[in-house]
């Protein structure tokens, strides 16, 4: 999944690692001739790629990034009380984690794919972790409980 690179830092081996707007980061090393990123080893260079995108495998495999807490948890939200902003697709903001519990019942979660649309059924139990940045909504299939947890990093 491609992230927008939002700064860059030097690790303890003085490489350059991106810091994406996941919360995510990722070494950018210029290791010819395997590796071919010249744009790393200067200020200018670093500078002209904040705000591009860089793929980010841990978003790939919905992995919150080390340091995130939750911060904010909805009340419980039941069929007929589903905020109607969740309804309709809508997205986190930038480094804002989600986590969607099922207390009871069954949840119908929807995230946009290649095809249209891509539907997964949530029953009592299970969870969705949701993406910063990626539309989603939900849809009631009955009668249902369900709480959301936001997380992010260093929840005041």
């Amino acid at each position: 999944m491609q992230r927008t690179m939002t700064g860059f830092h030097e690790d303890e081996e003085s490489q350059w690692v991106a810091e994406l707007a996941c919360g995510h980061t990722q070494h950018v090393r210029h290791k010819p001739p395997f590796t071919l990123r010249p744009w790393v080893l200067t200020p200018e260079g670093r500078g002209e790629r904040i705000g591009q995108t860089l793929d980010c495998p841990l978003c790939d495999r919905r992995e919150m990034p080390n340091g995130y807490a939750a911060y904010k948890r909805t009340a419980s939200f039941r069929r007929e009380s589903i905020p109607e902003g969740l309804l309709h697709r809508h997205s986190l903001k930038a480094g804002v984690w989600a986590i969607v519990h099922v207390v009871r019942g069954e949840l119908e979660f929807f995230e946009p794919s290649e095809t249209g649309e891509t539907r997964r059924a949530l029953v009592a139990g299970e969870r969705a972790i949701v993406l910063p940045e990626s539309e989603h909504r939900v849809a009631a299939a009955g009668d249902v409980e369900f709480f959301i947890e936001f997380w992010r990093s260093n929840p005041a």
